[in-house]
This record gives C-alpha cells, structure tokens and sequence, in this order.
C-alpha cells in the first residue's frame, strides 16, 4: 500500500469529508496480504515504511526520535517538557524541521500542508473528527497512523473518555515501542530500545526485593483547580508499583480523575508525586506551585507525605506510555527507596 499523498490539498480535504461517518474500515491493507501489525484494531501496514511523519503529543514525538526516524519528522504537537537531550539536538522548529504546533492542534489543513503519510499520536484524540480526522478517514487519503495502544478508543473516532479496556503495564508499552519500530522500517532499533529498557526494571526490581512499600499518590492540578488523580487503568500505576510503591487510588478508574481535598485527607498516602506539565520549556519545576500549594493548605497538614516532606516533583513525559517509562521507574524508586540506591 502506498504511504505517500499524491492528491491536491482540496482534493484530500474532500475526501476527508466524504467518507466521514461510512463505517468503512481499513482492513483492505490485510485482504492485500500486506504484512501488517494489529493497533487498536487497524491492521497498519509494515512493509512500506512511511516517510513523512507528522507526530502529536510528546510520546509520540520521542517515540519517533528514539526509533531513529526524527529525520522524517515533518511535523509535530504538543510538548509537555523538555525533549531528552538525545533527541533535541534534532528538533529545530525554528526550520520548520519539523513544524511545530505548541499549544493546540494544527488544523487538518495545516497537517495535510506538511505532506504527510504517517501520523503517531500519544493520544487518541488525535485521531477525532475535531482533531486530524478519524484513523478510517485517513486511511482512506494513503495516511497511515499509529496509537499508543494504552488509549485505544473503544472505536475509531472516540476520544480520551471513551477508551477501553487496554494493557497499561509495561509490556504494553515495549509491544507499543516493538510494532511501531516494525512500521517505520527499523525492527533491529526497537528491539534494543526495549532490551535497555527491560534491563534498566530488572535492575531496579533486583534491588526492591524485600522493601516495605509506601502508599503513594501521584496528582496534579491544572490550573490551581480541583485535584486530579492518576488512577488504576494508567501506566502511572504501573510505574508506582514497578518502583516499590502502592497505588493509593488503586479503585480509582482513569487518568486525572477528579478527587476532593478530603478524599486525599482520607487516603493518607506516605507519597506525593507531582508530574509537572505542559511546555518544551517546563521541567520537574514546573510542579513548584503545586507542591507548595498542598505544603500550604492547613487541611493536609497531617497527610503522612507532607507531614513528612516526602512530596517529589517528576514530569508528565516519563508518566506517560513511552520511551520515558523505565527511567521513570529507575527515578521514582530512587525517590521512594532511597537506601537501595
């Protein structure tokens, strides 16, 4: 199947209208014979390797720098920090390589200007109507794309609220990692990224044998708002309880759900962890206000993690399904067991 866009813009833009809502799948890359690999499911095409990528969302970005295809990065959305400093050297909005959209989706149009035949998305939303269109709609104009499988939608087109009932450990996330590098042509380089990252947990794992886990909350609060909670059904528990923690909202579904002031009160978790979000510019001290905010409130004076100073800023990147993941656990464990290390 080929990958590549050969159509005028107002022709693609037409396309995208028409075939909207035809329940038409894209399952004609399978009856070809085309070796495929099964995300969310669509049957992605493994064979051609695209060349043009547009990436949304910082997963979906470091992903693709980390499987050494960032030279075919046309495009890109959504930063939450820093890219590692591997992969920054390569990231130069200022040339247009790729283009850069910090802050809210580029419009179909201006994706659909940069050419692309692949699109990568961290999340599903993405992958909407009121995003860059369905996965079946572009498909249907020689897009091919790609979902971290954690966010798969319960059907094409649905967004973060309509996901499923995904894989969240880490496997889901080398699976992820492995597929993605067998799409973009570069099976061998996503084979050893998740080798280093399996060796780095077990590692970290070979020292936690034994230890006395702490309950832990990870949380945030988007613009000094309500308090929102990483719950069950997020890698970020995964990540928790890989670096010797327990999940203190653990009956608690989703990402970001919202919880009262007294309900972290009630929980008394021995741990805080903030994930500091959203910028290329904003690191672990991005979280400062948040962290002295809850240091503030004489209602959470006695939670066992601010009683006791055990209140840690990380980043919304290394919480997030990707390449960030075992480090993330590396760094976590450290923070939660520090005599191990």
């Amino acid at each position: 199947m080929p990958w590549r866009i050969t159509a005028p813009l107002s022709v693609l833009l037409l396309a995208l209208a028409g075939c909207a809502g035809d329940g038409a799948g894209p399952e004609a890359a399978t009856a070809s014979g085309a070796v495929t690999v099964a995300n969310c499911g669509v049957a992605v095409p493994a064979g051609a390797p695209p060349i043009r990528i547009f990436a949304a969302f910082h997963n979906g970005i470091e992903a693709v720098y980390a499987l050494g295809a960032g030279d075919r990065l046309v495009g890109a959305a959504y930063l939450d920090n820093p890219l590692l400093p591997g992969y920054a050297g390569q990231f130069h909005p200022d040339r247009q390589k790729p283009a850069y959209y910090p802050e809210e989706y580029p419009s179909r149009e201006e994706v659909l200007r940069l050419d692309p035949d692949f699109v990568v998305s961290g999340f599903t939303g993405a992958f909407t109507t009121e995003g860059l269109g369905t996965r079946a709609e572009l498909d249907r104009i020689g897009i091919g794309s790609y979902l971290f499988s954690q966010y798969c939608p319960t059907a094409d087109g649905e967004g973060q609220k309509s996901l499923g009932e995904n894989d969240v450990s880490l496997d889901g996330v080398y699976r992820d990692l492995t597929d993605l590098g067998r799409v973009l042509g570069v099976p061998a380089r996503a084979e050893a990224l998740v080798a280093t990252m399996r060796e780095t947990v077990a590692g970290v794992e070979g020292k936690l044998a034994g230890v006395e886990r702490p309950t832990v909350a990870m949380l945030n609060r988007p613009g000094g708002g309500e308090l929102r909670v990483f719950g069950a059904g997020d890698v970020a528990t995964t990540i928790i309880e890989k670096a010797g923690g327990t999940q203190v909202f653990d009956d608690v579904p989703g990402r970001l759900t919202r919880i009262g002031t007294e309900e972290l009160i009630r929980r008394k978790p021995e741990v805080i962890v903030v994930p500091a979000c959203c910028g290329a510019e904003v690191g672990p001290d991005g979280a400062r206000s948040v962290i002295d905010g809850l240091k503030a409130d004489p209602a959470l004076a006695n939670v066992p993690a601010i009683r006791d100073g055990r209140i840690y800023a990380v980043t919304f990147a290394e919480v997030t399904p990707g390449v960030r993941n075992a480090d993330a656990v590396a760094n976590l464990a450290a923070l939660l067991h520090p005599e191990r290390f």
